[in-house]
């Protein structure tokens, strides 16, 4: 009791915007700041369509200002231990909503065409400052305290936040610098390692991108984790969204080729032509059923000699009239 007030007793108290757990879990706090920022996002979103802004450099600027501070509030604490699938999903969820796509929509070729990053390379910048920042205290300092007692139950064989911190410097290969207890010039440590971790995803990126048979199209186009062109030069909604509907492989074509699978699992004929398969080469730059609007919309360079190669050259332009002039043949 409190006076003449009785308390009650919760599982759960939210405390300087963290719910805390009776069980010490953290999966309570982060479920909360997810759906927190999931509605802004959706409200973010909700004003640049209002104010006809599609801008996914402007987008990606609000997210990063507005949004992923709530995701990454407290992650000093919980960044090295927490699900982290649980904050990636609301930023993939806002990637998806931008870019007009399913939420099913392949992660890999999403991160592919906006340039963007998991959010766990901020988390784990966030950690590793703050242990630099400890480091620096003085030993009368309650959290220089706590983590002395950390780092000796970690020796002791006991699983801490310092375990956790040690297991990720040696992971990205920075065992001198845990084993020293510290690091020579501050802002060079901080600038290596992150871009350690941004060099350790694109590796990863690039292997998921060649080993799998369903980014086929996409790796002959796109092989590097930047910004696609189009989603800033090409400003009509509509155009673009053809675009990335077909570059993502969720268009209606891919859709249709995923559902209807042919036996032993392999894609279907074109509905128009005898034993051909339906790929996206055939689609744009052979079926004799799309001719006209073929020699309409298309330059012909692109299917005088079609092959997969030019296909790659025709989605990968970044001529905005040519742009236009395919998503007009896709609708």
């Amino acid at each position: 009791s409190y006076g003449t007030d009785e308390m009650e007793v919760v599982n759960v108290y939210k405390y300087l915007g963290i719910v805390l757990s009776t069980r010490l879990s953290f999966s309570h706090a982060l479920n909360d700041m997810a759906a927190r920022a999931k509605i802004g996002s959706v409200n973010i979103l909700k004003l640049l369509w209002s104010l006809g802004e599609k801008s996914p450099k402007v987008f990606f600027k609000l997210f990063d200002t507005q949004i992923q501070p709530m995701l990454n509030y407290g992650a000093e604490v919980w960044g090295l231990e927490a699900d982290l699938k649980i904050i990636e999903r609301v930023h993939l969820f806002a990637l998806k909503r931008f870019l007009n796509v399913s939420v099913r929509t392949s992660t890999v070729l999403v991160y592919g065409e906006t340039g963007r990053y998991p959010l766990f390379v901020n988390i784990y910048m966030k950690c590793v400052r703050y242990w630099l920042r400890i480091l620096s205290m003085s030993s009368e300092r309650y959290p220089k305290k706590a983590y002395k007692m950390l780092l000796y139950m970690h020796e002791q064989g006991r699983n801490t936040w310092a375990s956790s911190l040690c297991y990720l410097m040696y992971r990205y290969g920075f065992d001198e610098a845990w084993e020293s207890q510290g690091v020579g010039n501050e802002k060079a440590f901080i600038k290596l390692f992150k871009e350690r971790l941004v060099s350790r995803y694109n590796e990863e990126w690039r292997y998921n991108l060649h080993n799998n048979e369903r980014y086929k199209v996409y790796r002959t186009f796109k092989s590097e984790l930047t910004l696609s062109p189009y989603l800033i030069d090409l400003k009509h909604v509509k155009a673009r969204s053809y675009l990335i509907r077909l570059r993502l492989s969720v268009s209606q074509i891919n859709t249709h080729r995923q559902k209807f699978l042919g036996a032993n699992n392999t894609l279907l004929d074109c509905p128009f032509c005898e034993n051909v398969v339906e790929s996206e080469v055939h689609f744009l730059l052979v079926c004799p059923a799309y001719t006209d609007i073929r020699n309409m919309y298309i330059p012909h360079k692109f299917f005088s000699s079609p092959c997969l190669q030019r296909l790659a050259v025709l989605l990968a332009t970044t001529n905005r009239s040519t742009q236009i002039r395919l998503a007009k043949f896709l609708k």
